[in-house]
Order: C-alpha cells, then sequence, then structure tokens
C-alpha cells in the first residue's frame, strides 16, 4: 500500500488549530508475542514538555519507538498535528518535524567528526539553511564549535549527548522525543542539558521527555504520566506528583 505523501505544514495545521501537538489514542504495541503498550493514552501541548515517567521495563522507551515508527507492530491512533503516524514509516516521520533522541545517543563513528554528524542530519532538510542551524545549535551547546573536527566517538559521554541533541535540532523540528537525557552525567553536564531543554522549550519545541531521574524531570514538565507495565496509571501536575509520596514509592521508587 502506497502512503500518503504528507507534507510538513500539513501536519502542523492540527496543531495550529489549537489541538495537540501530539496525541496516543488506544495505542497498543508488541515485541513478538509480548504486549507491552496496552492502550495507552497521553497528549503534549503545542510549546510545552511533557515528562513520561516509571520504573525500568514500564514501557516508556516503547512508547517513543512506537511513536517514531521504529516499532512497527502497534496499532491505535498516534497524532502529529493532525496527521496518523500509525501507518507511516520513520523517514517520513522524521520528515515532519519529530525529532529523536535515544537513549544510546546513536552518535555515527568510525571516523566521523562532529561536523559528519550534524551535516548528516541535515541531508532530508536541504530547504534549512546550514549555518543558520548549525549556529543556533552551537548557542546551546557552544563547546561542539570546538570540537568539530574532532572523532565523534572521542568526546565525553556528557559532549556526546549534547552533539544527540544537536543532530536532532539542526532539523527545526517541532516536537522532540528524548530518552534518557541526563543518565550516567555528572551533576554540571545535566545542568548544561536541563537548561539547553527549557531553551528549546522556550523556542515552541513541542517535548516529550524521558527520564528516570524524577526530580529532573519533575522541574523540567509542564505535565506528567505515569507508565506501569504498559498501562498509563497516573497523570497530573509536577507539584502533584511532588507531594504525593505513595505515587513516588510506587511507581517511581523513589
Amino acid at each position: 500500500m502506497t502512503l500518503p505523501d504528507v507534507t510538513t505544514e500539513q501536519a502542523g495545521n492540527g496543531a495550529v488549530g489549537g489541538g495537540p501537538a501530539l496525541e496516543l489514542s488506544g495505542v497498543n504495541a508488541y515485541y513478538a508475542f509480548a504486549h507491552v503498550l496496552q492502550g495507552i493514552n497521553l497528549k503534549v501541548d503545542p510549546g510545552s514538555m511533557v515528562a513520561l515517567l516509571g520504573r525500568n521495563g514500564a514501557g516508556k522507551t516503547t512508547t517513543l519507538r512506537s511513536i517514531m515508527g521504529i516499532l512497527a507492530r502497534r496499532t491505535g491512533r498516534i497524532s502529529f498535528g493532525g496527521v496518523d503516524l500509525v501507518r507511516m514509516p520513520t523517514f517520513k516521520i522524521a520528515r515532519l518535524g519529530v525529532g529523536y533522541i535515544p537513549e544510546e545517543r546513536r552518535i555515527f563513528g568510525h571516523g566521523l567528526t562532529v561536523s559528519d554528524n550534524l551535516k548528516l542530519s541535515l541531508v532530508a532538510h536541504k530547504e534549512l539553511d546550514r549555518e543558520v542551524e548549525l549556529e543556533r545549535v552551537f548557542t546551546l551547546f557552544p563547546i561542539l564549535k570546538s570540537r568539530l573536527s574532532q572523532d565523534a566517538l572521542s568526546l565525553s559521554g556528557g559532549e556526546q549527548q549534547m552533539l544527540a541533541i544537536a543532530r536532532a535540532l539542526v532539523g527545526s523540528p517541532r516536537l522532540l522525543l528524548i530518552d534518557e537525557p541526563t543518565q550516567g552525567l555528572a551533576p554540571g553536564i545535566i545542568t548544561t542539558i536541563v537548561e539547553a531543554l527549557h531553551s528549546i522549550r522556550s523556542g515552541g519545541v513541542s517535548i516529550l521527555l524521558v527520564e528516570q531521574n524524577a526530580a529532573v524531570a519533575l522541574d523540567l514538565a509542564d505535565y506528567v504520566y505515569i507508565i506501569d507495565q504498559g498501562l498509563i496509571q497516573y497523570d497530573g501536575g509536577p507539584a502533584e506528583v511532588r507531594a504525593d509520596r505513595q505515587i513516588q514509592r510506587q511507581y517511581l521508587g523513589v
């Protein structure tokens, strides 16, 4: 079956009309015979940051992979700006304006430099001004500008995370899916990442954040969903989660 060729402008229409930037309705996802996501419902409003929290193995990463089309066995409706993504391949989802930063970062190595990583991300976005896009990410992460000729895999863990975020941003996405951006990083680097996420959100980009560090996520998020065993068990404001010790103990292990 031929998939519809949806333009970026068409994908933006739903959000412009006041609807959510991203909405999942009754989403199920499967790994082989395992029913991992069981009727997930969540939404991300335009320009907001939503945190998806839960213990390891709860279904957080699977949710992001399902949105991005990496996990092909999924049902329900995944709407980005009014366009259903469920039957759409990953490359088309990316071209609509969805950026994905996986937990593993997936930096391109084997002799490829920081500059190569950024330029490769611009290949599918020939309509964008390359210099403008690069300067925008260098404003967020100035250290990357001084590392352009360096082998990308020789960067520190924190610098690789900055590169992973920058690589997603140079395509001018309207929605970012970010998986565990602070995992294993030093406190000073976490501060840099948090400040960058604040700046990205302030620039109008909607963000769905998966983060194991509940304190960081609750400081960043406008709204929170908690997932456990593939089901959304709670949704509400970050202040409510901070105030409810039972929710923290039961679902977050804090």
